[in-house]
Protein backbone atom coordinates (compact mmCIF):
# COMPACT_ATOMS: atom_id res chain seq x y z
CA UNK A 1 0.00 0.00 0.00
CA UNK A 2 3.05 2.43 0.70
CA UNK A 3 4.39 1.84 -2.58
CA UNK A 4 1.30 2.14 -3.92
CA UNK A 5 1.02 5.61 -2.63
CA UNK A 6 4.93 6.68 -2.83
CA UNK A 7 4.60 5.46 -6.64
CA UNK A 8 1.21 7.93 -7.29
CA UNK A 9 2.63 10.95 -5.52
CA UNK A 10 5.79 10.43 -8.18
CA UNK A 11 3.31 10.65 -11.25
CA UNK A 12 1.63 13.45 -9.89
CA UNK A 13 4.50 15.28 -9.39
CA UNK A 14 5.59 14.54 -12.18
CA UNK A 15 2.79 14.58 -14.14
CA UNK A 16 2.05 18.50 -12.73
CA UNK A 17 6.01 19.43 -14.03
CA UNK A 18 5.03 17.87 -17.44
CA UNK A 19 1.44 20.13 -17.41
CA UNK A 20 3.29 23.23 -16.95
CA UNK A 21 5.32 23.21 -20.02
CA UNK A 22 4.73 22.12 -23.43
CA UNK A 23 8.15 21.32 -25.69
CA UNK A 24 7.11 23.48 -29.18
CA UNK A 25 10.51 21.81 -30.78
CA UNK A 26 13.70 20.77 -30.56
CA UNK A 27 16.32 20.39 -33.26
CA UNK A 28 20.19 20.41 -33.69
CA UNK A 29 22.54 23.17 -34.20
CA UNK A 30 24.53 21.03 -37.20
CA UNK A 31 25.63 24.23 -38.10
CA UNK A 32 28.12 24.50 -35.51
CA UNK A 33 31.23 22.61 -36.42
CA UNK A 34 34.03 23.97 -34.24
CA UNK A 35 34.36 23.31 -30.13
CA UNK A 36 34.18 27.08 -29.10
CA UNK A 37 32.14 28.28 -26.69
CA UNK A 38 28.20 29.60 -27.45
CA UNK A 39 28.25 33.38 -26.00
CA UNK A 40 24.85 34.53 -26.94
CA UNK A 41 21.96 33.36 -28.87
CA UNK A 42 19.42 35.98 -30.05
CA UNK A 43 15.82 35.34 -30.49
CA UNK A 44 14.20 37.76 -32.75
CA UNK A 45 10.21 37.80 -33.54
CA UNK A 46 8.36 38.69 -36.51
CA UNK A 47 5.56 40.42 -35.61
CA UNK A 48 3.65 40.22 -38.88
CA UNK A 49 3.75 36.74 -39.62
CA UNK A 50 5.09 35.21 -36.43
CA UNK A 51 8.30 33.64 -37.20
CA UNK A 52 11.35 33.21 -35.34
CA UNK A 53 14.86 33.91 -36.16
CA UNK A 54 17.09 32.39 -33.41
CA UNK A 55 20.45 33.22 -33.42
CA UNK A 56 23.35 31.18 -31.81
CA UNK A 57 27.13 33.18 -30.97
CA UNK A 58 30.39 31.77 -30.36
CA UNK A 59 33.81 32.91 -30.89
CA UNK A 60 34.09 32.68 -34.29
CA UNK A 61 30.62 31.90 -35.80
CA UNK A 62 26.89 33.00 -36.03
CA UNK A 63 24.71 30.27 -36.36
CA UNK A 64 21.51 31.05 -37.63
CA UNK A 65 17.76 28.98 -37.69
CA UNK A 66 14.74 30.62 -38.69
CA UNK A 67 11.61 28.80 -37.82
CA UNK A 68 7.28 29.88 -39.22
CA UNK A 69 4.93 30.04 -36.30
CA UNK A 70 4.37 26.60 -36.54
CA UNK A 71 7.77 25.62 -35.07
CA UNK A 72 9.13 24.31 -38.05
CA UNK A 73 12.55 25.18 -38.98
CA UNK A 74 12.63 26.44 -42.35
CA UNK A 75 16.15 28.12 -43.46
CA UNK A 76 19.31 27.80 -41.89
CA UNK A 77 22.56 30.02 -42.06
CA UNK A 78 25.88 30.14 -40.91
CA UNK A 79 28.09 33.71 -41.05
CA UNK A 80 31.64 34.80 -39.47
CA UNK A 81 31.25 37.06 -35.96
CA UNK A 82 32.91 40.49 -36.79
CA UNK A 83 31.39 42.41 -34.08
CA UNK A 84 34.46 42.95 -31.83
CA UNK A 85 33.72 46.52 -30.93
CA UNK A 86 30.21 46.34 -30.64
CA UNK A 87 29.21 43.90 -27.82
CA UNK A 88 26.32 44.82 -26.17
CA UNK A 89 23.04 43.99 -27.94
CA UNK A 90 20.50 47.08 -28.10
CA UNK A 91 17.55 45.60 -30.51
CA UNK A 92 16.18 44.16 -33.76
CA UNK A 93 14.39 44.55 -36.97
CA UNK A 94 13.04 42.68 -39.67
CA UNK A 95 12.90 43.95 -43.29
CA UNK A 96 10.43 43.88 -45.74
CA UNK A 97 12.10 41.03 -47.51
CA UNK A 98 12.53 39.13 -44.58
CA UNK A 99 16.03 39.67 -43.49
CA UNK A 100 16.90 39.56 -40.00
CA UNK A 101 18.92 42.86 -38.65
CA UNK A 102 20.65 43.38 -34.91
CA UNK A 103 22.06 46.27 -33.65
CA UNK A 104 24.40 46.87 -31.37
CA UNK A 105 26.81 49.80 -29.47
CA UNK A 106 30.14 49.79 -27.95
CA UNK A 107 31.21 50.08 -24.60
CA UNK A 108 30.91 54.17 -24.28
CA UNK A 109 27.35 53.67 -26.09
CA UNK A 110 28.50 56.53 -28.49
CA UNK A 111 29.38 54.24 -31.53
CA UNK A 112 26.66 51.53 -33.03
CA UNK A 113 26.58 48.92 -35.70
CA UNK A 114 23.89 46.79 -37.51
CA UNK A 115 24.21 43.25 -38.61
CA UNK A 116 22.16 42.24 -41.46
CA UNK A 117 21.49 38.06 -42.14
CA UNK A 118 19.61 37.15 -45.42
CA UNK A 119 18.29 33.63 -44.80
CA UNK A 120 17.44 33.85 -48.56
CA UNK A 121 21.01 34.72 -49.87
CA UNK A 122 22.83 33.70 -46.95
CA UNK A 123 25.26 36.75 -46.23
CA UNK A 124 25.59 38.99 -43.70
CA UNK A 125 26.42 42.62 -44.17
CA UNK A 126 27.30 45.02 -41.43
CA UNK A 127 26.60 48.98 -40.92
CA UNK A 128 28.59 51.27 -38.49
CA UNK A 129 27.15 54.89 -37.37
CA UNK A 130 27.56 57.61 -34.89
CA UNK A 131 25.43 59.48 -33.09
CA UNK A 132 26.71 63.84 -32.37
CA UNK A 133 29.38 64.39 -29.87
CA UNK A 134 26.24 66.43 -27.79
CA UNK A 135 24.32 62.99 -27.56
CA UNK A 136 23.42 60.25 -25.27
CA UNK A 137 22.16 57.24 -25.69
CA UNK A 138 19.20 56.39 -23.90
CA UNK A 139 16.86 53.94 -24.56
CA UNK A 140 15.43 51.53 -27.99
CA UNK A 141 12.12 50.59 -29.10
CA UNK A 142 10.82 48.49 -31.43
CA UNK A 143 7.64 47.82 -33.32
CA UNK A 144 6.02 46.59 -36.19
CA UNK A 145 9.10 45.22 -36.93
CA UNK A 146 11.05 48.12 -36.75
CA UNK A 147 13.82 49.34 -34.78
CA UNK A 148 13.90 52.92 -32.75
CA UNK A 149 16.99 54.61 -30.89
CA UNK A 150 16.50 57.28 -28.07
CA UNK A 151 18.98 59.55 -27.75
CA UNK A 152 19.11 63.53 -26.19
CA UNK A 153 21.11 66.09 -25.61
CA UNK A 154 20.93 67.59 -21.72
CA UNK A 155 23.32 70.55 -22.85
CA UNK A 156 19.98 72.31 -25.15
CA UNK A 157 16.94 69.68 -23.30
CA UNK A 158 16.51 67.93 -26.64
CA UNK A 159 15.15 64.73 -27.72
CA UNK A 160 16.04 62.29 -31.01
CA UNK A 161 14.71 59.72 -32.48
CA UNK A 162 16.31 57.47 -34.76
CA UNK A 163 14.52 55.65 -37.43
CA UNK A 164 16.21 53.21 -40.10
CA UNK A 165 15.72 52.36 -43.78
CA UNK A 166 16.15 48.21 -44.50
CA UNK A 167 19.60 48.83 -45.47
CA UNK A 168 20.03 49.79 -41.13
CA UNK A 169 21.01 53.49 -42.54
CA UNK A 170 19.76 55.82 -39.56
CA UNK A 171 17.31 59.01 -39.76
CA UNK A 172 17.59 61.44 -36.68
CA UNK A 173 14.28 62.83 -35.90
CA UNK A 174 13.58 65.62 -33.23
CA UNK A 175 11.17 64.79 -30.84
CA UNK A 176 9.22 68.49 -29.94
CA UNK A 177 9.21 68.47 -25.85
CA UNK A 178 9.41 71.86 -25.14
CA UNK A 179 6.37 72.85 -24.61
CA UNK A 180 5.66 69.78 -21.70
CA UNK A 181 6.39 70.67 -18.05
CA UNK A 182 8.43 68.41 -15.73
CA UNK A 183 9.08 69.55 -11.68
CA UNK A 184 11.90 67.84 -9.69
CA UNK A 185 11.58 66.86 -6.28
CA UNK A 186 10.97 70.84 -4.87
CA UNK A 187 8.33 71.12 -7.24
CA UNK A 188 10.04 73.67 -9.40
CA UNK A 189 10.58 73.02 -13.35
CA UNK A 190 13.26 70.51 -14.44
CA UNK A 191 15.09 69.72 -17.53
CA UNK A 192 13.41 66.56 -19.33
CA UNK A 193 16.54 65.26 -20.73
CA UNK A 194 18.56 65.42 -17.12
CA UNK A 195 15.98 63.42 -15.96
CA UNK A 196 16.68 60.87 -18.55
CA UNK A 197 20.10 61.02 -18.75
CA UNK A 198 20.51 60.82 -14.85
CA UNK A 199 18.44 57.82 -14.38
CA UNK A 200 21.22 55.61 -15.65
CA UNK A 201 20.27 51.75 -17.35
CA UNK A 202 16.50 52.80 -17.74
CA UNK A 203 14.62 49.63 -17.17
CA UNK A 204 12.44 48.83 -20.37
CA UNK A 205 9.15 46.91 -19.10
CA UNK A 206 6.48 44.58 -21.71
CA UNK A 207 2.39 44.50 -20.65
CA UNK A 208 1.41 41.82 -18.57
CA UNK A 209 4.95 40.52 -17.33
CA UNK A 210 6.17 39.14 -13.79
CA UNK A 211 7.95 42.18 -12.75
CA UNK A 212 9.99 42.08 -9.30
CA UNK A 213 9.91 45.20 -6.27
CA UNK A 214 13.91 45.57 -7.92
CA UNK A 215 13.06 46.85 -11.62
CA UNK A 216 9.29 48.23 -10.36
CA UNK A 217 11.24 50.60 -7.63
CA UNK A 218 13.48 52.08 -10.41
CA UNK A 219 12.35 56.55 -10.25
CA UNK A 220 12.48 56.03 -14.20
CA UNK A 221 11.09 53.44 -16.00
CA UNK A 222 10.05 53.08 -19.74
CA UNK A 223 7.00 50.83 -20.19
CA UNK A 224 6.13 49.64 -23.72
CA UNK A 225 2.75 49.23 -25.31
CA UNK A 226 2.26 48.88 -28.73
CA UNK A 227 2.92 51.73 -30.77
CA UNK A 228 3.90 53.76 -27.86
CA UNK A 229 6.84 54.17 -25.31
CA UNK A 230 5.95 55.27 -21.74
CA UNK A 231 8.08 57.10 -19.47
CA UNK A 232 7.12 56.68 -15.91
CA UNK A 233 9.42 59.61 -13.46
CA UNK A 234 9.17 59.52 -10.06
CA UNK A 235 11.58 62.27 -8.69
CA UNK A 236 7.93 63.64 -6.85
CA UNK A 237 6.14 62.78 -4.26
CA UNK A 238 3.15 64.47 -5.58
CA UNK A 239 2.64 63.46 -8.90
CA UNK A 240 3.41 60.70 -11.15
CA UNK A 241 4.45 62.27 -14.07
CA UNK A 242 4.43 60.22 -17.68
CA UNK A 243 6.32 61.03 -20.89
CA UNK A 244 4.27 59.69 -23.99
CA UNK A 245 5.60 58.90 -27.15
CA UNK A 246 3.43 57.97 -30.16
CA UNK A 247 5.99 56.01 -32.83
CA UNK A 248 3.61 56.07 -35.27
CA UNK A 249 3.99 60.16 -35.43
CA UNK A 250 6.92 60.67 -33.58
CA UNK A 251 5.10 63.07 -31.25
CA UNK A 252 5.38 63.36 -27.93
CA UNK A 253 3.07 64.18 -24.77
CA UNK A 254 2.88 64.52 -20.83
CA UNK A 255 0.51 63.96 -17.85
CA UNK A 256 0.69 64.13 -14.35
CA UNK A 257 -1.27 62.21 -11.83
CA UNK A 258 -1.35 62.58 -8.42
CA UNK A 259 -0.35 60.79 -5.66
CA UNK A 260 -1.45 60.45 -2.11
CA UNK A 261 -0.39 62.93 0.41
CA UNK A 262 0.60 60.91 3.79
CA UNK A 263 1.02 62.01 7.28
CA UNK A 264 4.46 61.00 9.07
CA UNK A 265 7.77 61.48 7.77
CA UNK A 266 9.96 60.29 4.59
CA UNK A 267 7.10 59.83 2.18
CA UNK A 268 8.46 57.67 -0.54
CA UNK A 269 6.44 57.47 -3.65
CA UNK A 270 6.69 55.17 -6.94
CA UNK A 271 4.37 54.39 -9.82
CA UNK A 272 3.94 51.80 -12.41
CA UNK A 273 1.74 51.16 -15.73
CA UNK A 274 -0.21 48.52 -17.02
CA UNK A 275 -2.74 48.22 -19.67
CA UNK A 276 -4.84 51.25 -19.15
CA UNK A 277 -4.34 51.26 -15.34
CA UNK A 278 -1.51 53.63 -13.68
CA UNK A 279 -0.81 52.18 -10.36
CA UNK A 280 1.02 54.85 -7.82
CA UNK A 281 2.25 54.00 -4.20
CA UNK A 282 3.04 56.29 -1.11
CA UNK A 283 4.58 55.31 1.99
CA UNK A 284 6.46 55.94 5.10
CA UNK A 285 6.63 54.13 8.54
CA UNK A 286 3.02 55.04 10.06
CA UNK A 287 0.76 55.03 6.58
CA UNK A 288 0.57 53.68 3.03
CA UNK A 289 -1.49 54.49 0.31
CA UNK A 290 -2.21 52.85 -3.09
CA UNK A 291 -3.98 54.84 -6.07
CA UNK A 292 -5.33 52.66 -9.26
CA UNK A 293 -6.30 55.10 -11.79
CA UNK A 294 -7.63 55.42 -15.27
CA UNK A 295 -4.54 56.00 -17.45
CA UNK A 296 -6.40 57.82 -20.32
CA UNK A 297 -8.97 59.81 -18.70
CA UNK A 298 -7.39 60.40 -14.72
CA UNK A 299 -10.10 58.79 -13.46
CA UNK A 300 -9.31 57.82 -9.83
CA UNK A 301 -10.42 53.93 -9.81
CA UNK A 302 -9.13 52.68 -6.29
CA UNK A 303 -7.34 53.14 -3.23
CA UNK A 304 -6.08 51.18 -0.62
CA UNK A 305 -5.06 52.79 2.65
CA UNK A 306 -2.84 50.75 5.52
CA UNK A 307 -2.05 52.34 8.83
CA UNK A 308 0.88 50.69 10.50
CA UNK A 309 -1.86 49.33 13.23
CA UNK A 310 -4.11 48.09 11.19
CA UNK A 311 -4.08 44.00 10.14
CA UNK A 312 -3.02 43.62 6.33
CA UNK A 313 -6.45 42.38 4.60
CA UNK A 314 -5.95 42.20 1.41
CA UNK A 315 -2.70 40.34 1.09
CA UNK A 316 -2.97 36.98 -0.20
CA UNK A 317 0.96 35.67 0.80
CA UNK A 318 2.78 36.04 3.84
CA UNK A 319 4.77 39.10 4.59
CA UNK A 320 7.82 37.73 2.58
CA UNK A 321 11.41 38.54 3.31
CA UNK A 322 13.40 36.86 0.53
CA UNK A 323 17.88 38.11 -0.46
CA UNK A 324 20.42 39.10 2.01
CA UNK A 325 24.05 37.63 3.02
CA UNK A 326 22.44 35.94 5.75
CA UNK A 327 18.96 34.63 5.55
CA UNK A 328 17.72 34.02 1.89
CA UNK A 329 13.61 33.53 3.32
CA UNK A 330 11.57 34.75 6.21
CA UNK A 331 7.98 35.54 6.93
CA UNK A 332 7.37 38.66 9.03
CA UNK A 333 4.10 38.78 10.83
CA UNK A 334 3.44 42.30 11.70
CA UNK A 335 2.64 45.46 9.65
CA UNK A 336 5.07 47.52 11.41
CA UNK A 337 7.95 45.36 10.28
CA UNK A 338 6.60 45.43 7.23
CA UNK A 339 6.43 49.26 6.58
CA UNK A 340 9.81 49.73 8.49
CA UNK A 341 11.92 47.36 5.87
CA UNK A 342 10.04 48.69 2.75
CA UNK A 343 10.12 52.06 3.97
CA UNK A 344 13.92 52.39 4.56
CA UNK A 345 14.90 51.44 0.93
CA UNK A 346 12.95 51.79 -2.55
CA UNK A 347 9.80 51.00 -3.09
CA UNK A 348 7.81 49.95 -5.81
CA UNK A 349 4.42 48.58 -6.56
CA UNK A 350 3.68 46.31 -9.65
CA UNK A 351 0.57 44.98 -11.60
CA UNK A 352 -0.55 42.60 -14.25
CA UNK A 353 -3.56 40.35 -15.30
CA UNK A 354 -4.33 37.35 -14.29
CA UNK A 355 -6.50 35.31 -15.19
CA UNK A 356 -9.49 37.38 -14.96
CA UNK A 357 -8.19 39.34 -11.72
CA UNK A 358 -5.04 41.80 -10.90
CA UNK A 359 -2.10 40.22 -9.53
CA UNK A 360 -0.44 43.49 -7.40
CA UNK A 361 3.11 42.97 -5.81
CA UNK A 362 3.59 45.78 -3.10
CA UNK A 363 7.35 45.97 -1.81
CA UNK A 364 10.47 47.62 -1.29
CA UNK A 365 14.16 46.51 -1.06
CA UNK A 366 17.31 47.50 0.37
CA UNK A 367 20.60 47.13 -1.48
CA UNK A 368 23.38 45.45 0.27
CA UNK A 369 26.81 46.25 0.11
CA UNK A 370 28.44 43.11 -1.45
CA UNK A 371 28.48 44.08 -5.29
CA UNK A 372 27.05 47.52 -5.18
CA UNK A 373 23.37 46.21 -5.54
CA UNK A 374 23.93 44.91 -8.91
CA UNK A 375 21.17 42.93 -10.59
CA UNK A 376 23.07 39.53 -10.76
CA UNK A 377 21.82 36.83 -13.26
CA UNK A 378 21.51 33.02 -13.00
CA UNK A 379 22.64 33.00 -16.32
CA UNK A 380 26.31 32.65 -15.67
CA UNK A 381 26.29 35.69 -13.48
CA UNK A 382 26.68 38.20 -16.08
CA UNK A 383 25.58 41.75 -14.86
CA UNK A 384 22.24 42.61 -16.62
CA UNK A 385 24.21 45.58 -18.59
CA UNK A 386 27.22 43.84 -19.83
CA UNK A 387 26.59 42.26 -23.37
CA UNK A 388 24.04 40.07 -25.36
CA UNK A 389 20.78 39.34 -25.17
CA UNK A 390 20.51 40.17 -21.09
CA UNK A 391 20.74 43.80 -21.70
CA UNK A 392 18.45 46.55 -20.32
CA UNK A 393 18.07 47.43 -24.09
CA UNK A 394 16.94 44.08 -25.51
CA UNK A 395 14.84 41.28 -24.71
CA UNK A 396 12.59 42.62 -21.83
CA UNK A 397 11.25 39.33 -21.04
CA UNK A 398 14.59 38.15 -20.46
CA UNK A 399 15.11 41.12 -18.23
CA UNK A 400 12.26 40.77 -16.35
CA UNK A 401 12.94 36.65 -15.69
CA UNK A 402 16.23 37.43 -14.38
CA UNK A 403 16.05 40.35 -12.39
CA UNK A 404 16.66 38.30 -9.03
CA UNK A 405 19.27 39.59 -6.96
CA UNK A 406 21.51 39.57 -3.63
CA UNK A 407 19.44 42.87 -2.06
CA UNK A 408 16.73 42.10 0.93
CA UNK A 409 13.45 42.53 -0.54
CA UNK A 410 10.17 42.60 1.39
CA UNK A 411 7.32 42.11 -0.46
CA UNK A 412 3.37 41.14 -0.26
CA UNK A 413 1.32 39.81 -3.17
CA UNK A 414 -2.49 40.26 -3.55
CA UNK A 415 -5.41 39.77 -5.90
CA UNK A 416 -8.38 41.68 -6.76
CA UNK A 417 -10.87 41.44 -9.03
CA UNK A 418 -11.62 44.16 -11.90
CA UNK A 419 -12.94 46.58 -9.55
CA UNK A 420 -9.78 45.94 -7.34
CA UNK A 421 -11.89 44.47 -4.17
CA UNK A 422 -9.79 41.97 -2.75
CA UNK A 423 -10.19 38.27 -3.98
CA UNK A 424 -9.09 35.54 -0.93
CA UNK A 425 -7.32 32.02 -2.22
CA UNK A 426 -3.82 30.79 -2.90
CA UNK A 427 -1.81 32.92 -5.71
CA UNK A 428 -1.19 29.99 -8.65
CA UNK A 429 2.31 29.78 -10.25
CA UNK A 430 3.34 32.13 -13.40
CA UNK A 431 4.81 31.58 -16.28
CA UNK A 432 8.45 32.42 -14.64
CA UNK A 433 8.23 30.36 -11.71
CA UNK A 434 7.08 27.25 -13.58
CA UNK A 435 10.40 28.02 -15.68
CA UNK A 436 12.00 27.83 -12.63
CA UNK A 437 12.35 24.00 -12.90
CA UNK A 438 13.58 23.90 -16.59
CA UNK A 439 16.67 26.13 -16.03
CA UNK A 440 19.99 24.68 -16.65
CA UNK A 441 22.22 27.82 -16.63
CA UNK A 442 23.50 26.83 -19.85
CA UNK A 443 25.53 29.67 -22.24
CA UNK A 444 23.01 28.89 -24.73
CA UNK A 445 20.03 29.68 -22.94
CA UNK A 446 17.17 32.11 -22.85
CA UNK A 447 13.66 33.79 -22.45
CA UNK A 448 11.30 35.72 -24.84
CA UNK A 449 7.90 36.34 -25.08
CA UNK A 450 5.84 34.88 -28.14
CA UNK A 451 2.35 36.22 -28.80
CA UNK A 452 0.53 36.10 -25.62
CA UNK A 453 2.91 33.71 -23.66
CA UNK A 454 6.90 32.64 -23.23
CA UNK A 455 9.03 30.85 -24.59
CA UNK A 456 12.38 29.41 -22.49
CA UNK A 457 15.08 27.74 -24.95
CA UNK A 458 17.29 25.82 -23.78
CA UNK A 459 20.85 24.90 -25.44
CA UNK A 460 22.42 21.56 -24.33
CA UNK A 461 26.42 22.25 -25.06
CA UNK A 462 27.25 18.79 -25.73
CA UNK A 463 24.78 17.45 -28.12
CA UNK A 464 23.91 20.66 -29.69
CA UNK A 465 20.12 19.89 -29.29
CA UNK A 466 17.96 23.45 -29.39
CA UNK A 467 14.46 22.67 -27.32
CA UNK A 468 12.20 25.60 -27.05
CA UNK A 469 9.36 25.05 -24.18
CA UNK A 470 6.09 26.93 -24.27
CA UNK A 471 5.20 28.31 -20.56
CA UNK A 472 2.27 30.69 -19.57
CA UNK A 473 0.56 31.17 -16.38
Amino acid sequence: MTKTILCFLIFLGTSNLLNSQQRLVSFENDLKKSSSTVKDVIPIVNAKNGDIAYFIVDAKNVYGYKLNSDFKVLDKMVSEEKSREYKTLIGSSVSESNSYRVFLTNKNEDKFSSVSFSFENKISSSNDFLISSQEYFIQTADWNNQFYLITGSKLNNKLFIYTFDDDGFPKRNYIETSDLEFINKKGTDYNLLSILLNAGSIKKIEDNTPISIEIASEEVKMFSRENYIVFSIDINNEFSQILQIDLKTLKATSNKFKKSILGGNSTKTNSFLNGDILSNIAVNKENLSINFLNFTSGELLKTLTLNVNDSISFKNTPIIQEGGRFEDYRELEKTKQFFRKISSGKIGVSFRNFYDKFHVVIGGYVEQNSGGGMMMMPFGGLPIASMGNVTVFFNPAQLAFNSATNNKATRIECLFDQEFNHVKGIIGKNAFDKMEDYITDNPGETVFKYKNYYINVDYQIFSKEVIFRKFED
